[in-house]
């Protein structure tokens, strides 16, 4: 019986392992819903068992997924809290439009609202800053994704000469400090720059992240994402920031393991 109840927690761990990506991408508040009975019911199970292997077992799993969890809710309450707190945009020196992942010459619709976005603010100001383009060949196929966001700016009549390209970068971190090591080569002014970087409101709490590692001092601005594209690449985020703080986690997981073998004693 211990052992089937064993079998039974490993498979409802799998499946939620499997699926709970798809899940989130479609209803979030379910998956969270899901994730949370789930590790009510592993806890209880843990709590009444009288075998201290299926207890030690069952406490494992739970622990973890309940850490992961914490993380995904934090990560969402971060990153309402970020775009809650954007300051009004009254002026800038440079416009930093992060890249995103391109498969064919066609812009895709996360890359076009941040455009789109850029675009507005640069309409807005009526000293007009110099926008930069950050973002490598992702395919060898296809233009790099700075040289595509140039052309569809230049579509929509922003002038080629304010357009700046960076093509080095492949990651958020890189997009960052190569864009900054060609604003310091084109600033020439004894005061720091003003810059503000425009990337979607899901990728706002990352980016703040890693600009707090450079030191550098920006603005954002967030470009609205749809909810069928927005709730995906949360789940994206999320992993993203998990695996920048993947030795806290698993030191978490060592102290997991460690609490669950005390009980085999």
């Amino acid at each position: 019986m211990n052992f089937l109840l064993m079998i039974a927690v490993t498979l409802v761990e799998a499946l939620i392992v499997y699926r709970i990506r798809f899940v989130y991408s479609r209803h979030p508040s379910g998956a969270i819903t899901i994730s949370s009975l789930t590790i009510f019911a592993f806890y209880l199970i843990s709590e009444l068992t009288a075998n201290k292997f299926v207890r030690a077992y069952t406490f494992s799993f739970a622990t973890l997924n309940l850490v992961l969890l914490v993380g995904m809710l934090v990560y969402m309450w971060q990153m309402n809290r970020d775009l809650k707190k954007l300051k009004a945009m009254h002026g800038t020196d440079f416009l930093l439009v992060l890249g995103n992942k391109c498969l064919t010459t066609r812009v895709p619709p996360i890359l076009a609202g941040r455009l789109d976005k850029t675009i507005e603010l640069y309409h807005s100001f009526a000293n007009k800053p110099q926008i930069i383009v950050s973002g490598g060949r992702t395919s060898r196929n296809v233009m790099s994704e700075a040289a595509l966001m140039k052309k569809y700016l230049i579509e929509d009549n922003i002038p080629a000469e304010m357009i700046i390209t960076e093509e080095q970068s492949h990651n958020t971190v890189q997009n960052l400090e190569y864009s900054a090591i060609k604003i310091s080569k084109i600033w020439q002014k004894d005061i720091h720059p003003r810059v503000i970087i425009v990337t979607s409101d899901y990728h706002i709490p990352r980016t703040k992240f890693h600009v707090k590692k450079l030191g550098l001092r920006v603005q954002f601005a967030a470009a609205k994402t749809v909810d069928m594209l927005k709730w995906p690449a949360m789940f994206r985020e999320f992993t993203a920031l998990i695996w920048y703080h993947r030795y806290a986690l698993f030191s978490i997981l060592g102290i997991d393991i460690l609490l669950s073998l005390s009980m085999c004693i």
